[in-house]
């Protein structure tokens, strides 16, 4: 099913359905967006790969796919913008989410290469400041783990271990979309976690 074929009130109540908790609303809508969201990653992965190798095409698609989301949950036809369709909105959206990245990328890179962006050699060795961190980084990974659905709560665990979306796939036995479509989900409700933290 493509974009072209469905009705702007179709969108609508996709982006409905997402607004009230609904994850197979959101798999409807990541589909019938997938070309905007692969032609803006394409688009932006020679400037990531030019300036850190780290960021490869399935972090950009990550990316992509979280700014699709808040695009769905933000979206307001009966707003100020109601001549703006979803499909302007989201591409808007998404490519505004890769350029914060490519910034913040760029950003890191820089204070790498001026030797800025490291802790204090004093507080890198205090055993008491490694303790506390690892606390806080442990309560914060039970929090998300608690938030999560079992298979999410699957993909999460092989994540911080390192493992790709195709490793992953290969662990938990299933394909790589259902993988991704688990991530993207784990990514958004840890940034809820971390916005209602702050």
């Amino acid at each position: 099913m493509k974009e072209s074929s469905v009705s702007g009130e179709a969108v609508v109540r996709l982006t409905e359905r997402i607004r009230a908790g609904d994850g197979e609303a959101f798999e409807a809508l990541a589909a019938l967006y997938r070309n905007l969201t692969e032609s803006a990653v394409a688009r932006f992965l020679p400037s990531f790969t030019s300036d850190d190798a780290s960021r490869g095409p399935e972090d950009l698609s990550q990316i992509a796919a979280l700014a699709l989301y808040r695009a769905a949950m933000t979206y307001d036809p009966a707003g100020k913008g109601k001549a703006v369709t979803f499909g302007l909105y989201a591409k808007i959206c998404v490519e505004r989410a890769l350029i914060s990245e490519l910034r913040r990328t760029r950003a890191e890179r820089g204070r790498r290469m001026r030797g800025e962006g490291h802790a204090d050699d004093a507080q890198r060795d205090d055993p008491l400041a490694l303790l506390i961190e690892a606390e806080d980084s442990a309560g914060l990974v039970r929090r998300i783990r608690s938030s999560l659905a079992p298979r999410e709560r699957d993909v999460f665990d092989l994540y911080r271990k390192g493992l790709s979306v195709g490793r992953i796939a290969v662990e938990l036995r299933c394909d790589r979309k259902s993988v991704s479509n688990a991530l993207y989900r784990v990514k958004a409700k840890v940034r809820g976690l971390l916005q209602n933290q702050s």
